[in-house]
């Protein structure tokens, strides 16, 4: 995401991802998934904290939409499921190249989807679990579409990743990495989601990256200061209707101290209405 949307991207305008060479990551695609009464448990996949997961999927194939996200918990992880389908509806049977990996430092785990997937029936998915809480299908301004998994605050997860063909399902699982730093995580709204700057100090250029809901024309980025607005900036999206919207700002000077960025709607008299906020100290 300028949050730019690649294995390395998601402009949210969005956060950009941890980069790692292909070649340190597992093959992981395979015909079939574990089939034991706790597949998290079995397999002979590593889980990984940080970086690429897994690099998946065939240069060719018939997937061109997410078709259905399943969250569903297992014995000792927790497991998204993402279906895909043809142009013409029915099940897809391969999924093309795909990348896994785990940001840094963000609390995302960030599935970047081939050129082909270029379609999506589901635009968010809030997971009932300790690991996982919400998805996220975030649509960049070239069109390429990624999938974000947010972690919960306060837990550091590790995850694996590898692709079910005849019919195409990615599957993801997310276990708990107790040697892992954890992370405070994006700020998520109904309207948007923050996931660069995270709170704390900052610097500029303040680079800011997330997405906003579907449908919307645009959004409004605040920089408050002692309740004082001191940058007010709208920022224009294309309103596609579904999936979310990559967002990206940068702002080279502003406010001195602690101030809240605000990314979301405002009323009529400019002030923060619905949106995700963000607390940094700034220089």
């Amino acid at each position: 995401m300028a949050v730019a949307v690649l294995i390395t991207a998601c402009t949210p305008a969005d956060s950009q991802p941890t980069t790692s060479n292909p070649s340190d990551a597992r093959d992981t695609s395979t015909t079939s998934a574990p089939a034991d009464a706790d597949p998290c448990a079995s397999g002979g996949l590593a889980f990984t904290s940080e970086g690429l997961v897994a690099a998946v999927g065939t240069p060719e194939s018939d997937a061109t939409r997410i078709s259905s996200i399943r969250w569903q918990p297992e014995a000792t992880c927790e497991r998204l499921l993402l279906e895909f389908a043809t142009a013409s509806g029915s099940p897809a049977t391969g999924l093309g190249l795909t990348g896994v990996s785990v940001v840094s430092g963000t609390g995302i785990v960030r599935v970047t989807l081939p050129e082909s997937v270029d379609a999506t029936s589901v635009a968010d998915l809030t997971a009932d679990g300790t690991l996982a809480s919400r998805v996220f299908v975030v649509r960049a301004p070239d069109g390429s579409l990624v999938v974000d998994i947010m972690t919960s605050d306060a837990v550091a997860v590790a995850a694996r990743a590898f692709v079910q063909s005849s019919p195409a399902i990615l599957i993801v699982d997310l276990v708990t990495a107790p040697d892992a730093p954890t992370t405070i995580g994006p700020s998520v709204s109904d309207v948007s989601v923050v996931t660069t700057p995270l709170p704390g100090p900052a610097l500029y250029p303040l680079i800011i990256e997330g997405y906003a809901r579907p449908s919307l024309r645009s959004v409004r980025l605040l920089v408050i200061e002692d309740e004082d607005i001191a940058i007010d900036r709208a920022i224009a999206l294309d309103g596609a209707t579904d999936a979310w919207q990559v967002v990206s700002a940068r702002l080279d000077d502003g406010p001195s101290g602690v101030s809240t960025v605000f990314l979301g709607t405002a009323d009529v008299n400019g002030r923060p209405a619905e949106g995700a906020t963000v607390s940094v100290d700034l220089p």
